[in-house]
């Protein structure tokens, strides 16, 4: 039987949930000393986009094993056979839970996620406390809070940065995933703070894989149906992880009010803010981002400014 850890693409079955699950190992080494495990989003984006972008991460440290979890529908994961259900951010957490059990681990020394993927690493975290020993999340969502306070200004509208992606705002009805994938590169450029110098590297790394339309959907669906909608929120003490968040003050799709509220909720956690930057705090802040998460990791924070959010 070959190691769960071997470089390269891996599936695990889960019976109970009827799903077949998807990972991507990168491991430099083949005695790693670290092991990050990084929780994709699950509305489809896929993880080229995090496997190129925080490569550093291993290339530079040899000593690092990194695993790519691609959540249930997304890239070769399996959807439920029932797409009114079992899309939930708690049931996604469970098949992170799932992941462990596979991988043999009694707690994960690393998880990481971004956006939508540190939702559900988040709540992964509230859900299972003694199965993380440390936790990062970079530009997090939270489902069930929402701080797009600087996207409703009305300077962002006459933004020369922002005008194109704003007008690509507009809903129209979109069935396909080309269609969908289309879309969604016309919004980039409102998750920078320099859309002109980065956007177009972030569309190179995530790479001609069209994003599903049908997770989009099915995953907003659900979460909207939580019977208590703030339990992410409410949920926050439950963590026991060792917490980092990074932020980019500038990001409009996730706003500063969900790191600060989190930071308030969770007991050992902190957060470090970087200015000239939105969404994708590796893209346009990439050496200290790098460089924090690697102190975060070893236990020694690198970063020139105090973990705190104002």
């Amino acid at each position: 039987m070959s190691s769960p850890f071997h470089s390269g693409t891996h599936f695990f079955t889960v019976p109970a949930k009827n799903l077949t699950l998807e990972y991507v190992v990168r491991q430099p080494s083949t005695l790693p000393n670290c092991l990050v495990v990084v929780q994709c989003p699950g509305w489809g984006l896929g993880s080229l986009y995090l496997q190129r972008g925080l490569s550093d991460l291993w290339e530079a440290s040899p000593s690092f094993t990194v695993v790519f979890f691609h959540p249930r529908g997304t890239a070769g994961s399996s959807r439920p056979r029932d797409e009114t259900e079992m899309r939930t951010m708690p049931d996604m957490a469970s098949d992170l839970d799932d992941l462990r059990s596979h991988l043999g681990l009694d707690q994960y020394p690393v998880l990481l996620g971004h956006s939508n993927g540190g939702a559900i690493a988040l709540s992964y975290a509230e859900m299972y406390p003694d199965r993380v020993q440390r936790l990062i999340l970079l530009n997090h969502q939270v489902v069930g809070f929402r701080d797009r306070s600087q996207l409703q200004r009305e300077s962002i509208r006459h933004d020369p940065r922002y005008q194109g992606a704003w007008k690509n705002r507009l809903h129209r009805r979109i069935e396909t995933d080309e269609e969908f994938t289309a879309s969604v590169n016309g919004l980039w450029p409102l998750y920078f703070f320099d859309p002109q110098q980065y956007v177009q590297g972030l569309i190179r790394d995530i790479g001609d894989q069209p994003m599903s339309v049908w997770c989009y959907q099915n995953q907003g669906r659900c979460d909207e149906s939580l019977e208590n909608p703030m339990q992410m929120m409410d949920r926050l003490r439950n963590v026991r992880a060792k917490t980092l968040m990074i932020f980019g003050r500038d990001d409009l799709i996730c706003g500063m009010k969900i790191a600060e509220r989190t930071k308030e909720g969770i007991p050992d956690s902190q957060a470090i803010l970087y200015d000239a930057c939105g969404h994708f705090p590796w893209i346009e802040q990439k050496e200290r981002t790098l460089a924090d998460i690697r102190g975060f990791i070893q236990g020694k924070m690198k970063s020139q400014e105090p973990a705190t959010v104002h």
